[in-house]
């Protein structure tokens, strides 16, 4: 229901019981007039009847008192009691006029009955002014008999029944004015407390609807707009029916959940924004950090590279010094300071070559020569070259790779060295096939590396604590080399402690390189 509908609703009752209550006062108020009217003319009718019954005898009485003791006054008295019958016979005459227009033709038996009162009197007037009160005594004892018969038998019989007849009848009529008017003010009493009683359920109903579609909806209405105003988009208002309020709560409803979805956008919007932000720091720090270990690397590249390539360097200048100053030498003196030079020219290339590899690998441009070959050949024939005392175990076959052999016999040697000069000699080699490739892992007996070392292993030039005792020549570039071989091929490098002591050097190679080879 519409509150448009109840309004319009309520408007149309509250007219229709004022038209109705103002056509009932009119009706009550016509019928108390006609009430009132009927039983006025009814009294006054009663009342001219018995001045007419009154006037009558009077005059009958004035006619006798004339025939017996003379007629004193020569009939001015009759005349005049004449004159008022008449006026009672046309007053009653008017009332009974005003009766008819009133209700209508059902009071015509009284103009009947009236003339015919009219008519008898007038014929007892003229028969009584027969009888002369100056005529001798006999006839006046004989008029007196008859007068004595017309006023005994016609007029007190006749007269009088017509006369009574019409009273009783005015008289019956003017109790029935008086019960039919008490009868309608019952009406009235009882149609006026049927309105009452309608007004007041009408009045409850409109309450009752009122509080039920449109008081009670506004509250919770006035309530849910006041959370929403304070933020909370998740209130629901739930409103049942089809008003105004119920749409406009829909409305709402749907606009909240519009707000609360923006507001969850936004929100996840900014929480990603400053997730994006933070990857974005992190990454400018991480670039910055990386910007800086890597100007740090640099700086302590160049002093490494000018540190290690000082004394190759001071060797071939001795050597060439020794062979150029003083005394001419004998060729094999020549042949020898030229070997050591050649060594030393040797290892400056071999430390060149391995550190613009692992430049090249860090930028990457590494340079390799990729072929597919047996991974198990490699490492029995690099076993071969290395001649140690070395134990191979694989459980798998074949072990075909897309790599570099070159370069994986390289880090493979790295690590054999390592192990052979840092690690006590004897070593354990491991061939493992892995989800995606293979697991080379090299494992010694040494005393072990501590969890900094191990940190710091693979950094250009790092030698262990053991290292610096046990293998003079080292340049401290064999454990980074092998990290650059192992990521340039996809993979990766890591060292492990060994159960029950020493080392485990782990290189993990995937069977399809995803680097393109260069020449």
């Amino acid at each position: 229901m519409k509150i448009t509908h109840f309004v319009h609703g309520i408007a149309a009752t509250f007219l229709l019981l004022t038209l109705g209550g103002v056509a009932v006062a009119l009706w009550i108020s016509n019928s108390a007039k006609f009430h009132d009217q009927r039983t006025t003319h009814a009294h006054r009718s009663y009342e001219l009847h018995l001045q007419l019954k009154s006037n009558i005898f009077q005059l009958f009485k004035q006619y006798g008192d004339a025939i017996l003791m003379g007629n004193q006054n020569n009939d001015t008295g009759e005349a005049q009691l004449i004159d008022v019958i008449q006026q009672n016979i046309s007053d009653i005459r008017a009332v009974i006029g005003d009766e008819i227009e009133l209700v209508g033709d059902e009071e015509v038996n009284e103009l009947e009955r009236l003339a015919n009162i009219e008519a008898k009197t007038r014929e007892f007037i003229a028969e009584l002014r027969s009888h002369d009160s100056s005529q001798p005594d006999n006839m006046i004892s004989r008029d007196w008999q008859k007068l004595s018969e017309i006023l005994n038998s016609d007029i007190d019989h006749n007269l009088s029944t017509m006369i009574n007849t019409a009273l009783n009848h005015e008289l019956k009529e003017s109790n029935d004015a008086g019960a039919k008017s008490a009868a309608h003010l019952v009406r009235v009493q009882r149609i006026a407390f049927g309105f009452a009683i309608m007004a007041i359920l009408i009045a409850l109903l409109v309450f009752w609807v009122f509080q039920r579609h449109v008081s009670r909806p506004l509250t919770l209405l006035r309530r849910a707009t006041n959370k929403l105003s304070e933020g909370e988009f998740d209130t629901t208002i739930r409103i049942p029916g089809q008003t105004e309020i119920a749409k406009i709560s829909q409305v709402l409803e749907k606009m909240a959940e519009k707000v609360r979805g923006n507001t969850q956008s936004l929100t996840d919007q900014n929480m990603e924004l400053e997730k994006a932000v933070r990857s974005r720091t992190e990454e400018l720090q991480r670039m910055i950090d990386e910007a800086k270990t890597s100007e740090a690397n640099r700086r302590r590249l160049l002093a490494d590279v000018s540190h290690e390539l000082r004394t190759p360097l001071t060797i071939i200048q001795g050597e060439s010094d020794i062979a150029l100053r003083g005394q001419e030498k004998s060729p094999e003196e020549y042949r020898e300071a030229l070997k050591r030079t050649h060594d030393a020219a040797t290892h400056t290339a071999q430390l060149v070559n391995d550190l613009l590899f692992i430049s090249r690998q860090e930028t990457g441009a590494v340079r390799l020569e990729m072929e597919e070959f047996d991974l198990h050949l490699l490492i029995d024939d690099t076993l071969n070259m290395v001649n140690a005392d070395v134990i191979f175990e694989t459980s798998t076959s074949p072990t075909t790779i897309n790599a570099d052999r070159v370069r994986l016999r390289q880090g493979l040697i790295a690590l054999l060295q390592n192990a052979q000069f840092h690690g006590g000699g004897a070593a354990r080699v491991s061939l493992d096939r892995t989800p995606s490739g293979y697991r080379i892992t090299v494992e010694d007996k040494g005393p072990g590396m501590t969890d900094a070392e191990r940190e710091h292993a693979f950094e250009r030039f790092f030698r262990g604590s053991n290292a610096s005792h046990a293998y003079s020549e080292g340049t401290g570039l064999g454990l980074p080399v092998v990290l650059a071989i192992a990521k340039a091929h996809g993979g990766t490098a890591r060292l492990e402690n060994a159960h029950g002591g020493g080392t485990l050097a782990v290189i993990e190679l995937p069977k399809q390189s995803h680097l393109k080879a260069v020449s």
